[in-house]
């Protein structure tokens, strides 16, 4: 890939002659990228070589290519659809959307205030590419509805519906998308910790956030989530905070939430989970490695403490093959209880927004999730994939617990 890369109304501003506002200019590139892909702030990945991975793998994305600076509005999106086989205590064939982006439909914006100001907002909506059906019922925008003003020396603040703070999507090689990547269940699951459990949503409501500009290869973010107006939840019901870098082809990232939730046992209580992660991702054009961790602990007394680690590699052959791979493995803390997850997957380009994959995913429990004698939160469930049931009782009223497994194989266009 060997595009030119048009100018920004930012890079409009700043002569090519002065130095010190060349470095402003590298920092504005580099800012592109990685607020793009950590969602806070999204830019243009205009700073990223034609050798990166990841600067062919968001072609379609406006926020996250490119010209995203560029002023305009922009409607794009992605259909992808599938055919699975999934086998639990249940066994089925399935037709599903998602199997390597989620299918979406969403407007961009970009206006230049001059001075290097520019705002933004982007509005987006995810929907079932199987049945036309909305993302989320009653909601004409699930996944984005957000405004921001920024520059490239203030850094951006944003306000709506966002992106969380933390470790971006892109260090799971399968984007964390729910069909099939392990680390998408596994680091999020809370089931077995305990009423007071819980885990941010990846994409929050009645958030404000701030990105700020790059100091060299460093930056950080921070982001807070208002309760709604009915609610009796505390009055930030989510704090966030991460730490990033990124050189050219290293990203790392370190971050933490702290996100209140209902007691399972209590409904008038909020109970706080702290979620401490980090994640690294190496990028080198034809191969890309990954690794990350996360730690999960909810602030209610009784409650258990989670911790999942995760390696991922993705390789990619003349161009038009990626081969895919990760393994997951997660523990409660004090109990013989343990779940690994393996994803496999295999995709062929046909062009940079359009591509055929296979997608082959498991778990494997090992020991019983722990039980609750209070009721209504007797869970004895343990994770599982997509829509697979992983457990099911027999007449004498015996629990017994199935892998599951997913394969699909499906379809994507970005546009």
């Amino acid at each position: 890939m060997s595009a030119s890369r048009p100018q920004s109304a930012i890079d409009k501003t700043e002569p090519r002659s002065n130095p010190k506002l060349k470095r402003v200019a590298l920092a504005v590139r580099r800012a592109g990228l990685i607020a793009a892909l950590c969602g806070v702030s999204h830019g243009a990945c205009a700073q990223m070589t034609s050798d990166l991975f990841f600067s062919d793998y968001f072609q379609g994305v406006p926020y996250a290519t490119t010209g995203a600076y560029t002023p305009g509005v922009r409607l794009y999106g992605a259909v992808d659809q599938s055919i699975g086989f999934t086998k639990g205590a249940q066994t089925a064939f399935v037709q599903q959307s998602g199997g390597e982006w989620t299918s979406k439909l969403g407007l961009y914006g970009v206006e230049d205030l001059g001075g290097g100001f520019r705002a933004r907002f982007a509005l987006e909506n995810g929907f079932d590419a199987a049945s036309g059906a909305l993302g989320t019922s009653g909601t004409m925008f699930n996944r984005e509805a957000w405004v921001a003003l920024g520059s490239a020396k203030t850094g951006e603040v944003k306000f709506g519906l966002q992106d969380a703070v933390g470790v971006p999507l892109f260090v799971d090689v399968f984007g964390e998308v729910l069909t099939v990547s392990t680390v998408a269940y596994l680091a999020g699951w809370t089931y077995d910790l305990g009423p007071g459990a819980s885990y941010q949503s990846l994409h929050i409501s009645n958030a404000a956030s701030y990105s700020s500009p790059w100091f060299g290869p460093f930056n950080a973010q921070v982001l807070v989530a208002m309760h709604s107006a009915d609610s009796t939840a505390p009055t930030l019901s989510n704090r966030s905070i991460a730490l990033n870098y990124f050189d050219g082809h290293l990203f790392g990232t370190v971050s933490y939430f702290g996100n209140y939730a209902v007691n399972g046992l209590n409904p008038s209580q909020y109970v706080r989970t702290d979620n401490i992660s980090g994640g690294l991702l190496y990028d080198a054009g034809h191969y890309v490695l990954s690794a990350g961790y996360s730690f999960l602990a909810p602030r209610l007394q009784g409650d258990r403490v989670s911790s999942t680690y995760t390696l991922g590699a993705l390789y990619r052959y003349q161009k038009r093959n990626d081969f895919r791979a990760e393994v997951v493995y997660r523990t409660v803390g004090g109990w013989v209880d343990h779940s690994y997850g393996v994803t496999l997957g295999y995709d062929y380009n046909l062009s940079k927004r359009t591509a055929l994959y296979v997608r082959g995913s498991v778990i494997h429990n090992i020991g019983s999730a722990p039980t609750y004698s209070h009721y209504p939160y007797p869970y004895t469930q343990q994770p599982t994939l997509d829509n697979v049931s992983n457990a099911y009782t027999t007449g004498s009223g015996t629990a017994f617990y199935k892998t599951p497994h997913v394969v699909l194989i499906g379809m994507y266009h970005k546009f």
